[in-house]
């Protein structure tokens, strides 16, 4: 399980630095402990940072790295982004990066991801730009995550559509084909299917954005996996749940499974 953060310059982080914006973020750090070393990170990556970030059962290790992410790696998220070019510009002018990695005793995907994107907070407060998750190729720009006065942190992280950070969620059109492909990218992270479908337009993205995300809230909630030929009721219509076939290569993924209109009556009323 692992972020990334961008930073528009090389960045040193001081222990008692970040523990100080971290307790100030939310009462369930105030007893966080940050352990930084300077040294050589290997893998050609030079002289960096490593920050071992502690609190309760988790762990996050961050490594600051003052280089820029790889092209090819910022691409392949940024290139199905819909970010505005001003930060486009600012993204792609990064000069420093770093990867958080859980490392706690957490076993739930999901919590894991809240602590490592509360650590990303904290050091967005340190100028980080860019929240990335590469594995599900989706990103955030930082400062809007930042908690606004009176805010509860962790209770704003649990109320974001996975569909924002933890899960991708692309749009793709191809020639003969009428209508727009949606689908999601890097849910089996999270012990969950891919979902996938055929949209008639790019009017209906908001709509199925937030039916991924519902399904994946059911699943979760009620310990359910659906499988080829299960059906529920989203948005008053059926739907049947299908396996990708064999010419549908760019819903290529470890688990998918697609939707497609059902008109059966026996269903499952999603909650």
């Amino acid at each position: 399980m692992n972020l990334c953060l961008l930073f528009p310059h090389p960045r040193w982080i001081m222990a008692a630095e970040l523990i100080h914006v971290l307790r100030e973020l939310h009462p369930s750090l105030a007893q966080v402990e940050v352990e930084c070393r300077t040294g050589d990170l290997g893998h050609g990556m030079g002289v960096g940072q490593t920050v071992r970030v502690q609190w309760e059962r988790h762990t996050v290790l961050v490594a600051m790295i003052q280089t820029p992410l790889t092209a090819q790696t910022l691409e392949w998220t940024l290139s199905v982004s819909l970010h505005e070019e001003e930060l486009l510009t600012q993204v792609r002018a990064h000069a420093a990066h770093a990867t958080l990695a859980y490392r706690g005793q957490e076993t739930d995907p999901l919590e894991q991801y809240l602590a490592l994107t509360t650590i990303a907070i904290g050091l967005t407060r340190l100028g980080a730009i860019l929240m990335m998750n590469i594995g599900a190729r989706t990103s955030c720009p930082a400062q809007p995550l930042l908690p606004r006065p009176g805010e509860d942190l962790m209770q704003v992280l649990r109320t974001l559509p996975v569909t924002v950070l933890f899960v991708g969620f692309i749009k793709m059109e191809f020639q003969n084909t009428e209508g727009v492909w949606m689908r999601t990218c890097g849910a089996p992270l999270m012990d969950l299917p891919d979902l996938a479908m055929l949209a008639r337009s790019h009017d209906e993205s908001r709509t199925v954005f937030y039916m991924f995300n519902d399904i994946f809230m059911a699943m979760r909630s009620a310990k359910i996996r659906f499988k080829e030929g299960d059906m529920v009721q989203l948005e008053e219509l059926n739907w049947r749940f299908r396996k990708p076939r064999p010419h549908e290569k760019f819903l290529e993924s470890p688990r998918m499974i697609v939707l497609e209109p059902d008109t059966a009556p026996d269903r499952l009323r999603l909650p």
